[in-house]
């Protein structure tokens, strides 16, 4: 075959587009892959996706992963914008462009320093109505949930602080400020160690659903797609 003039004009063009695709692929090799980026609300962030990353990575130990810790408003945004290949959420939120999927269940608890009075007690609703208490910031998931559950049985609630991390609450807790109310999976540690200590209230059990989401016209690579199925399996 001979290449005709047509040919021999087109071909410094067609050995660019070559050297580019060349470059594009080697971008996608293990060795230079795009990093896998997710958001995370704090709870599951915290204390669910470390776990579950030090397990994939063990599997692909050259995979770089980027995670963005907030509250769930901003990984729902981040999602949306494109910022983040997958969202890690707390609550029933959802959003058109996002496709939410239910993962896991947790539940709250009220937490205070060891030596508060109702620590070694079961507490009343009285008593409750009746303490301050330090709870995370409206817009996070959290404040969402303890709302949710708090509320309805003490109207009354006195908040004395908002802070926008668990360990800051669980802190503020430890320190007396007031009682506390986190997910179990956020104050597991600090009860086993001693220096929070879990009340027993007349409250009943309410569990609220952990969540994975994505967006609707977004295709995921492969990365993200090996990462969702270790998630659930």
């Amino acid at each position: 075959m001979v290449i005709n003039e047509n040919g021999r004009a087109l071909l410094p063009k067609v050995a660019g587009l070559l050297e580019d695709a060349a470059e594009t692929q080697a971008l996608f090799t293990a060795a230079h892959a795009a990093p896998l980026r997710l958001a995370s609300s704090y709870t599951i962030g915290e204390y669910l996706l470390p776990e579950l990353i030090a397990g994939w990575k063990s599997a692909n130990p050259r995979m770089h992963l980027q995670v963005q810790i907030a509250n769930t408003h901003d990984v729902l945004a981040s999602v949306v914008e494109f910022g983040a290949d997958i969202g890690f959420i707390e609550g029933t939120h959802s959003h058109p462009d996002l496709t939410v999927r239910k993962w896991r269940t947790d539940h709250m608890v009220i937490v205070a320093q060891p030596g508060h009075p109702l620590a070694s007690r079961r507490a009343t609703t009285r008593q409750l109505g009746n303490a301050g208490w330090v709870l995370r910031e409206s817009g996070s998931g959290t404040r969402e949930a303890s709302d949710r559950w708090l509320i309805p049985q003490l109207p009354g609630l006195q908040v004395e602080l908002e802070l926008s991390t668990n360990e800051a609450v669980k802190r503020s807790v430890a320190a007396g400020i007031g009682l506390g109310c986190l997910s179990e999976l956020a104050v597991r540690d600090a009860v086993r160690q001693g220096w929070l200590v879990q009340l027993d209230t007349t409250f009943p059990v309410v569990e609220r659903t952990l969540s994975i989401v994505r967006h609707r016209s977004k295709k995921l690579g492969s990365a993200a797609e090996g990462f969702m199925r270790h998630c659930m399996a």
